[in-house]
């Protein structure tokens, strides 16, 4: 069953492109000569005789990913953070495009261009894997914390032969990291929230995103399950009581009200000691929401410690 999070993002990819919960297993990479072999979140295992060169993107982690190792997609779905500035800007257009919707991508734009490798989310995109066949092996990732992102950047470059990449790509994020959580003396308590209306949900400690803020902030949300998000009343966030709200807000359509402005008519949205003291931040869904990647991650983590802790010293 797909999360509500994964939900809300898979509306707005429909969106742009209409112009699971799984823990990380042990997936492993093997080279025999130049055998390639590569087992991914479902346990699929995938083999191939040369490095995949041309590797088309279904979710942006795939994206972002191959931006972090000097790669451009061979076609993409949908816009996400394809054509962000920190990402692919102006070069974006230029990208080919697979049709359809987030669901159903259009699986002959993807025979079309070609593709060595497609990579997809896990819970939305294991059903197209038959009517690829054995002609486009399809990867499913199903990243649910930070460690997860690493992991699939290290596998997804050594399957690529650009295992240099991937580790300083790695050694980059977590020297960063490392760098940011040692600036931090008193962590403030913050709570990412998403939504596309007043039915929101939360990121919980088992998200890619929630799970990195847990190391630079007070992070108490939790939640029984394991696909990263929860859905909590504005009552029960107030007995936390975050200092910091990140909200994504998943718009459908230029005029579509932001989630702040549409809890501000909640009587207990007012009492958050968040929003009292003007520490209410709409940040970009693209990234926050859908990036997954140490370049998406990267980014958040800049801003958050900015908008978290604007009197430290750099």
């Amino acid at each position: 069953m797909i999360n509500r999070k994964l939900f809300f993002c898979v509306c707005l990819a429909i969106i742009l492109s209409a112009c699971s919960t799984s823990t990380t297993n042990d997936a492993e990479l093997d080279r025999e000569g130049e055998s390639v072999k590569l087992i991914d979140d479902l346990g699929t295992e995938l083999t191939f005789h040369l490095p995949p060169e041309k590797v088309g993107c279904l979710t942006e982690i795939c994206v972002d990913t191959l931006k972090q190792l000097g790669l451009t997609p061979a076609a993409v779905a949908g816009d996400g953070i394809t054509g962000e500035p920190e990402f692919y800007g102006d070069e974006a257009a230029s990208i080919p495009k697979i049709g359809g919707s987030f669901f159903e991508p259009n699986v002959e734009d993807i025979f079309v261009q070609e593709l060595d490798l497609v990579i997809g989310l896990g819970g939305v995109h294991e059903n197209i894997r038959e009517a690829l066949g054995d002609e486009i092996p399809l990867y499913i990732v199903s990243p649910e914390t930070y460690e997860d992102s690493i992991k699939f950047i290290m596998e997804l470059g050594q399957a690529l032969d650009r295992e240099t990449e991937a580790e300083q790509a790695v050694q980059t994020f977590e020297a960063h990291l490392e760098t940011q959580m040692n600036r931090v003396t008193e962590k403030r308590t913050a709570l990412i929230m998403y939504g596309s209306d007043t039915n929101f949900g939360v990121d919980t400690q088992t998200s890619v995103v929630g799970s990195m803020i847990a190391q630079i902030a007070h992070y108490p949300w939790t939640t029984d399950h394991s696909d990263g998000s929860a859905q909590l009343s504005l009552e029960e966030i107030l007995k936390e009581d975050p200092d910091v709200l990140f909200l994504e807000t998943f718009r459908f359509g230029d005029d579509a009200p932001y989630l702040s402005e549409q809890l501000s008519s909640n009587p207990v949205w007012g009492e958050l000691n968040a929003v009292k003291t003007d520490n209410v931040y709409e940040v970009r869904t693209n990234i926050w929401a859908n990036g997954r990647g140490l370049g998406s991650l990267t980014i958040i983590l800049n801003e958050a410690m900015e908008l978290m802790y604007p009197d430290l010293e750099s």
